[in-house]
């Protein structure tokens, strides 16, 4: 049986040495994964729907701070058992590290330092302070994973306002056509950004506001289902007022402006609403009673920092001994999936309707453009000697569509008959539009993308298990090459001659060999 002991301190030690404790720690961190934050906070610098990155630390410090009487008579006690949570968010980063699964690398940073509050300011201020300490989770660039089904949402919905207007519309994919001219809803009108701006400052509204349960929940609530109803009704409205206007407004730039002035006015009028029911103002703080005590400095909390800074540094340490080492690649990888019977035809990269994919940190990009007679596909492969930050098979900004010439319909899965190819059933489906507007209206083009990843000695269309793959390749030594295959057809009915030439081809396992 041991006991703890304590040492009596005085009042101005007592309170500055645990804050002083956490600034080391924190700063244990940051140089630790150092990568990792620098990763997040180049996400919320050039990405404008986490902008809000940079004011989660502040806002959080503010909202302790605004409280700073009731922090005054606590005794801060650090918890020592909150080293294990330290090391379990180290675990969650060290995998993220090491899968190249950028959101785990984030996870495992916010979450070890959400941990450091308690390792050094103690089970009792958390507990008090714990929105503060949460809300350190906005600092997670994460949600971009909802884009496509924001954009499909908000042109179906479109779509039926504009029908229900009475106005001819025709729709082919994410394009929207209308008498007076042809709209698109990109990815950038999907309203994620205005989804997430509106979700952080209402999470910091319902804290400042409510006191009871069922109305943070409501207003919570509202805040996904207005940005939601609001950006259809704004895709809506552009159009409708393009349309009327013969084009003479909300075309081109103006019809981003009249977006974040329509966003704008509808997160003022929430913010409105939301204060009509609040329990107290904002500039009221909430504090919680606290018996004056003694201060007391806890022994072995020298310990508690040592163990924590080791296992703060000891996932990074541990990624840089597994870092994978470049295997040299076989030349014609492309020519090598192409069976006997099928020819190769030349590839115009001048032509208007011309495809060329995005996957810049590829090692090597290869394409073909083979035919047996009766069909065309083009054979796409986009190599890796292994895998790294910026050059990953599965990365964000590798892209079947160059979003200029094809642009992207929709993105799902499809099954095909691949033969002997070891290639699975299951594959990842691409669909992309090209369009040429003349005098009559809008011809449109579709190109269809079969598409799947060589990751470790594995091919799969799932990317949970290609990410698998890497984590365990990476653990056991084994390959560090990885590769993107793709085949493509134009046209619906083109698929068939996908599962043609897979139907001849031989076991497509070797092919980085």
């Amino acid at each position: 049986m041991t006991t703890t002991e304590y040492s009596e301190l005085s009042s101005d030690t007592a309170r500055s040495v645990p804050f002083l404790r956490l600034a080391v720690m924190v700063a244990v961190l940051c140089a630790a994964q150092f990568d990792t934050l620098a990763s997040m906070a180049d996400i919320w610098w050039h990405t404008t729907t986490y902008n809000h990155g940079f004011l989660v630390v502040p806002a959080s410090v503010y909202l302790v701070w605004r409280r700073r009487e009731e922090v005054a008579r606590l005794t801060l006690v650090p918890a020592l058992n909150a080293v294990l949570i330290v090391g379990a968010f180290a675990t969650v980063g060290f995998v993220g590290e090491i899968s190249g699964v950028n959101v785990l690398r984030h996870v495992g940073f916010v979450g070890a330092l959400m941990a450091l509050v308690p390792l050094c300011l103690g089970w009792d201020f958390t507990r008090r302070f714990r929105f503060a300490v949460l809300f350190l989770a906005f600092m997670v660039p994460f949600g971009d994973f909802l884009i496509p089904a924001l954009q499909e949402l908000t042109a179906d919905v479109s779509v039926w306002m504009i029908q229900m207007t009475g106005v001819p519309v025709y729709r082919e994919g994410l394009f929207i056509e209308l008498p007076t001219g042809l709209w698109e809803v990109a990815e950038a009108c999907a309203g994620i950004r205005f989804l997430i701006a509106n979700i952080f400052v209402a999470f910091l509204f319902s804290y400042l506001s409510y006191d009871t349960a069922w109305k943070w929940m409501l207003f919570m609530a509202l805040s996904v289902a207005i940005p939601v109803f609001a950006n259809c009704l704004r895709a809506y409205g552009i159009m409708m007022l393009a349309h009327v206007t013969d084009n003479a407004l909300a075309v081109g730039v103006d019809h981003l402006v009249y977006g974040w002035v329509f966003f704008s006015l509808v997160m003022l009028l929430m913010l409105w609403v939301g204060g009509l029911f609040a329990d107290r103002v904002i500039e009221d703080p909430v504090a919680r009673p606290v018996e004056a005590t003694t201060p007391r400095a806890r022994n072995g909390t020298f310990s508690a920092m040592l163990a924590g800074s080791l296992v703060l540094a000891g996932g990074p340490a541990l990624a840089t001994l597994t870092d994978p080492v470049a295997e040299p690649l076989p030349s014609d990888i492309a020519a090598r999936a192409v069976p006997g019977g099928w020819t190769a035809l030349p590839i115009d990269g001048e032509a208007m309707d011309r495809w060329v994919p995005r996957f810049e940190g590829a090692d090597s990009v290869e394409m073909l453009r083979v035919t047996d007679g009766a069909h065309v596909v083009d054979v796409f492969v986009a190599a890796y000697s292994h895998q790294r930050d910026g050059a990953e098979a599965l990365h964000w900004s590798n892209r079947f569509d160059d979003d200029v010439i094809w642009k992207r319909a929709s993105v799902g899965g499809m099954t095909l008959e691949t033969g002997a190819s070891g290639l699975p059933r299951d594959a990842r489906r691409d669909e992309l539009t090209y369009y040429v507007q003349h005098a009559n209206g809008t011809d449109f083009s579709s190109r269809i993308v079969a598409s799947w990843v060589l990751s470790g000695d594995m091919f799969t269309a799932s990317a949970k298990q290609a990410k698998i793959a890497q984590l365990q390749a990476r653990l056991t030594g084994g390959t560090a090459k990885a590769a993107v295959v793709a085949f493509s057809v134009q046209g619906e009915d083109g698929v068939a001659g996908i599962e043609a030439l897979l139907a001849d081809a031989g076991s497509l396992n070797g092919l980085l060999d």
